[in-house]
C-alpha cells in the first residue's frame, strides 16, 4: 500500500543511489505519488557526494524529467551533511537558495575539516560498535544537530542515526525553527522511543523511504509502523496519502 503523497528524500546515481533522476521520477509516478524530491548527498560526503562540478548536469536532469512529467512536482533537493560537533554543513548558505529543498543529517562519511572532527566521527564509531563515551556522544551529536538547525535547513533527516542523541532539545528547537522531522524507512530513527517523547510537541513531521533503489520509491512500511506504535497524531505528518 502507498502510504504518502510525496517522497521527500531519494537518491540516484549521482550520489549513493541505483537509479537516474528519471528512473525516480517514474517509479513515483507509478505508484501515484505526484511530488518527489531528488535529494542526493551533498559535496562534503567524501564518498559518494553529489559532485560540486556536476550539480548543473544534475539540475538540467530535474528539470528534463519536469518537462516530461509536467503534471507532477519534482523538486531540486540535497541532503547536505552536518560536519563536526559545531553543526557546520557543507552548504554555504548562498548555495542553499539554489534548491527547492534542504534536508540535511549527520553521515559518517562527511569529510572532516581537522582533529576535532575526525575526533567527533571516531568517537561516534566506538559508541555505535562498543558502546564507549555514550554520555560525552550524546552530548556531542546534540549540540551537533542544534548547531545545524541555526542554519536554513527544511528537514533534519535521522536524527540520532550514525550517533545517539538527546531528542527532546532538538526537538524543541526544530518546533522553533519550523524545521521539519524525518521519519525515515531505511534507518531506525527517529524511533518509536523518541517519538513518545516529543509526539505532544508542536512539531511537523515526514516519512520518507530515503530509497536508494526506483523500487523503494514511496515504501514507508517501517516507518508507518513506529508511527502507529507511538500513538503519534498522524494529522502532524505532513505528507501521508490518507486524509484524517
Amino acid at each position: 500500500m502507498t502510504r504518502i503523497k510525496a517522497d521527500y528524500h531519494s537518491h540516484t546515481t549521482y550520489s549513493d543511489g541505483k537509479g537516474s533522476v528519471l528512473d525516480n521520477v517514474r517509479a513515483a509516478r507509478k505508484k501515484g505519488i505526484m511530488t518527489i524530491a531528488i535529494s542526493d548527498h551533498g559535496w562534503g560526503h567524501g564518498f559518494f557526494g553529489l559532485k560540486k562540478e556536476k550539480k548543473d548536469q544534475y539540475f538540467r536532469d530535474i528539470e528534463e524529467a519536469r518537462r516530461i512529467f509536467p503534471d507532477m512536482e519534482i523538486l531540486k533537493a540535497l541532503e547536505c551533511n552536518i560536519l563536526g560537533e559545531d553543526g557546520a554543513l557543507d552548504l554555504s548558505e548562498e548555495e542553499m537558495k539554489e534548491f527547492d529543498l534542504i534536508l540535511c543529517g549527520y553521515h559518517f562519511g562527511s569529510r572532516p575539516r581537522g582533529p576535532r572532527d575526525l575526533l567527533f566521527h571516531a568517537m561516534n564509531g566506538l559508541n555505535k560498535h562498543t558502546g564507549l563515551f555514550k554520555k560525552a556522544v550524546i552530548k556531542r551529536n546534540t549540540q551537533a544537530l542544534l548547531g545545524a538547525m541555526d542554519h536554513p535547513i527544511d528537514v533534519l533527516t535521522h536524527p540520532g542515526d550514525k550517533g545517539q542523541v538527546d531528542i527532546v532539545p532538538i526537538a524543541r528547537k526544530a518546533a522553533e525553527k519550523g524545521i521539519i522531522l524525518e521519519i525515515n524507512e531505511r534507518h531506525n530513527y527517529l524511533d518509536t522511543a523518541q517519538l513518545n517523547q516529543i509526539k505532544d510537541m508542536d512539531l511537523r513531521f515526514i516519512v520518507s523511504s530515503d530509497a536508494h533503489y526506483p523500487d523503494a520509491i514511496g515504501e514507508v512500511e517501517k516507518a508507518y509502523a513506529k508511527v502507529l506504535a507511538s500513538g503519534l497524531d498522524l494529522n502532524k505528518i505532513d505528507n501521508l496519502r490518507e486524509a484524517q
